[in-house]
């Protein structure tokens, strides 16, 4: 029950200091704390995948300058943190960027905003999984003998990551809390042991400059996908968002998350890739990028001899946690469109004693079996389907969603908030950021990459139109009754509970 000091959504209540608040709503509040939001961010950044998937993609295009490309991706994502940080704390609710956009651009681009989105968090646990499944049949059979196919991955690990988003939040977030800190020690563990055991051409900052460039691997156009594709490594930084309604002190909480995360996690992976670059050796990076095994792994073999499997294990984390991010993402997000009906009904419905959104959990888990085995079906394995969707479809997927709430900042606070303006936070670092995305595009994909991936653009043009096409649909059979609630912020009351959450 809802005490009499609820706050009814207000966007300008302040939860007042000494004091603890939850949010009034049908999930489960008070269930995640301050380190249970930076966990849900950092482990859906996911710093294994980001680290170790990726390696060979981003020094076939940028060379030995791949982490200077990573620390641009990571000074571009610090305003970004900046800009959703305001407003976060100005419209809490689990529909994260549904309800941004809806509230500061209007109902047809919030619902457009949250339709793309679903080529963000929702597609990337069936083909990790399949990638995972991939390297643990290469590695067992390479190291011992152990005979294990791909999909042995996806059959484990979608079921249990959809028991764990049924069972409720308050395990979800211990589960991601054990294996995120696993994953970000045995990562950073690594980037440091390569560093201080460098492969041939020896230790050097040499790789933070843009005239470095051993092998002839870099090119301009290359390094600008590099810095779109270490925009995608470091997203997840806003994955508690969706986790307003199970957050105390959301308005607090969540945007301080944000940062946390995305300071920790970013100069992590910069470490972390400067250090494979190294450990494999600034002289040999040509054989790198052809290496038929991943550089993580055989840096580890090199460099940690018998417990070179910790990177292996430090894989198997990191996947699980990010299915698991971003299951809680994706579920909670639907269930808001379901709540005000963009979505159909029963995904804005809650289990009675679990207080999860059941119908979510479910759609989720149906998309990952189909992505998880019909994509590699589809491109030929694992490892295209993954590069083709996870590092291209997807960054287009975030860079839209990201240059919306952008957009949707400044003009709230231009119009509706105009006495808080603040031309910094509400217009230079959104408006620069966005340009900075804007243009990486362009520079990534003009002149389209190799095929598949030349493909990826008008997948994602595919997929907006048919957002456009269902906005037009709705309004020409009069089914709008949803626009006037897609906007809709959570209450707040004090926490006489005393939840005192991880």
């Amino acid at each position: 029950m809802a005490s009499n000091n609820a706050n009814r959504g207000s966007t300008g209540f302040v939860e007042a200091k000494g004091k603890d608040y939850v949010a009034v709503t049908d999930l489960k509040p008070g269930a995640v704390g301050l380190a249970g939001a930076v966990m849900q961010n950092i482990t859906h950044i996911a710093p294994a995948i980001a680290a170790f998937f990726f390696t060979q993609t981003l020094v076939s295009f940028a060379g030995g300058q791949a982490p200077l490309a990573y620390l641009i991706g990571l000074i571009v994502v610090i305003p970004l943190g900046v800009c959703l940080m305001e407003l976060a704390r100005k419209f809490p609710s689990a529909g994260g960027y549904f309800t941004y956009v809806s509230r500061t651009l209007g109902p047809s681009m919030g619902f457009l905003t949250g339709w793309v989105f679903v080529l963000y968090s929702p597609v990337v646990a069936g083909p990790s999984l399949a990638v995972l499944g991939q390297i643990l049949q290469d590695e067992l059979a390479a190291n011992y003998g152990i005979t294990f196919h791909w999909w042995y991955a996806v059959v484990i690990g979608i079921p249990l990551v959809a028991w764990a988003g049924y069972t409720g939040i308050s395990f979800s977030i211990k589960w991601i809390v054990v294996v995120g800190l696993a994953e970000f020690l045995i990562v950073l563990a690594l980037g440091l042991t390569g560093l201080a055991d460098p492969g041939p051409g020896g230790f050097t900052f040499a790789v933070f400059t843009t005239s470095f460039n051993p092998g002839g691997l870099a090119t301009t156009s290359g390094f600008f996908i590099v810095v779109v594709l270490t925009v995608q490594g470091l997203t997840g930084w806003e994955a508690a968002v969706p986790l307003a309604e199970e957050t105390e002190n959301p308005r607090r909480n969540v945007p301080r998350s944000i940062m946390a995360s995305i300071l920790i996690i970013g100069v992590m992976l910069v470490i972390a890739q400067w250090g494979q670059v190294v450990g494999w050796g600034v002289d040999d990076l040509p054989n790198l990028k052809t290496s038929a095994k991943v550089p993580g792994l055989v840096i580890a073999h090199r460099v940690w001899g018998g417990m070179w499997w910790l990177t292996l294990l430090a894989m198997i984390t990191s996947v699980l946690g990010a299915s698991l991010a971003c299951q809680n993402v994706a579920t909670r997000m639907w269930y808001s469109m379901g709540r005000v009906g963009v979505l159909p009904r029963a995904f804005g419905k809650v289990h009675s004693t679990r207080k999860t959104p059941t119908t979510a959990v479910t759609a989720q888990l149906i998309l990952s079996v189909v992505l998880g085995f019909g994509g590699p079906a589809l491109l030929g394995g694992p490892w295209p389907f993954f590069i083709f969707l996870i590092a291209f479809v997807l960054v287009l997927g975030v860079i839209f969603v990201y240059v919306a709430a952008n957009v949707g900042l400044v003009v709230y606070f231009w119009t509706k908030a105009r006495s808080e303006f603040n031309w910094i936070k509400h217009f230079i670092f959104p408006v620069g950021t966005s340009l900075v995305l804007i243009y990486s595009i362009y520079a990534a994909f003009v002149p389209l990459p190799a095929p598949p991936n030349n493909w990826t653009p008008l997948v994602a043009l595919i997929w907006l139109g048919l957002g456009i096409a269902i906005i037009v649909w709705k309004k020409a059979t009069g089914d709008e009754a949803w626009l006037t609630k897609t906007a809709e912020v959570i209450g707040e009351r004090e926490d006489i509970e005393h939840h005192h959450p991880l």
